[in-house]
């Protein structure tokens, strides 16, 4: 295999996983996962190499897909699927959990898990032997392992024939717990068209943004006694806001919270934050909307949107997004 056909696979594999990526909500920090679960960011890790969560590794370190998480922990029963899995490879194991399977009649292992098929699902997850020719190419595989699968990829790729569905989209373009009466998917055909590394480049361009969700838990969170310094007030009054809703806080342990700074302007709270924060069940999922680009609050964070008084804008956006759910 040439060099130029195994970069162009690999500009493929990096679609692939944008793709996932994308599908599976984005990826959360360690410690943002160790906010969710109540347990350190050490103790995380420790999930991660015990095989207990998907993580994949990017050049920022290892980040976990926020479609395993649910505002009280890890999704019912993906602790228990992952452990009898052989598969190790970290984006395989993620392309496993959301992509539609035969064996459950269509829907994806998350899905399953969702709807509480636990057992069906430990079944699927313990025959999952091998890879299928169309899935993503793994950081934890070796060079030559990579060029040997490469080859093996290159050679059953059939570009004539189309990733084609009946009544519906592809799997990949379906949101998560869409309605399915009516639709049979058809497996896809691997990798699909090969691009060049520059097309792959500018492509992955046109689908990235620019997400502080990512990184506002390592940056800008502080605790409750260093907050009121901060801001000049008392820890009374900040622990007010937090009992009426007004502020967004974070349980740190069984004793303390910690609070997001960018929720604050001068010495008080964002105008409308708590508006906004009404309409999520937990802080962490009021707080990850409010940092993350919206094409409805101007393509920007809609809490940068509040700091510059737009609050009705806002209100109107997340409005929006319940109607949908």
């Amino acid at each position: 295999m040439t060099e130029k056909a195994i970069a162009e696979l690999m500009a493929a594999g990096e679609m692939r996983k944008a793709e996932l990526v994308e599908l599976a909500g984005g990826l959360y920090m360690p410690s943002y996962v160790g906010a969710i679960l109540k347990i350190p960011e050490q103790l995380v890790d420790e999930r991660r190499k015990a095989g207990e969560l998907i993580a994949v590794e990017t050049q920022e370190g290892y980040r976990y897909p926020a479609c395993q998480f649910t505002p009280d922990g890890v999704v019912t029963g993906l602790s228990e699927d992952l452990a009898v899995m052989s598969i190790r490879a970290d984006w395989m194991r993620l392309e496993w959990l959301l992509v539609p399977d035969d064996a459950l009649e269509g829907i994806s292992p998350l899905e399953a898990l969702r709807a509480g098929r636990l057992e069906h699902v430990i079944d699927i997850a313990r025959d999952h032997e091998g890879p299928d020719p169309g899935r993503v190419l793994s950081t934890e595989e070796t060079p030559g392992d990579i060029t040997a699968l490469l080859a093996d990829d290159l050679a059953s790729l059939d570009h004539g024939a189309p990733r084609a569905v009946e009544n519906g989209p592809r799997p990949l373009d379906r949101p998560l717990g869409a309605p399915r009466n009516g639709v049979h998917f058809h497996k896809g055909s691997g990798l699909g068209p090969l691009v060049s590394l520059e097309e792959g480049a500018a492509l992955l361009d046109e689908i990235t943004v620019d997400d502080d969700s990512t990184d506002w838990a390592a940056s800008e969170l502080l605790a409750a006694d260093r907050i009121a310094e901060k801001l000049g007030i008392s820890i009374a009054r900040l622990e007010r806001w937090r009992d009426s809703g007004t502020v967004i806080a974070f349980r740190k342990d069984a004793h303390g919270f910690v609070y997001p700074v960018r929720q604050f302007d001068h010495s008080r709270p964002i105008e409308g934050l708590d508006r906004v924060a009404g309409y999520f069940p937990s802080p962490e999922e009021a707080w990850e909307w409010l940092v993350t680009p919206n094409p409805y609050t101007d393509s920007a964070a809609p809490i940068d949107r509040l700091r510059s008084g737009h609050s009705e804008e806002v209100i109107r956006a997340v409005e929006g997004a319940h109607d949908y759910q």
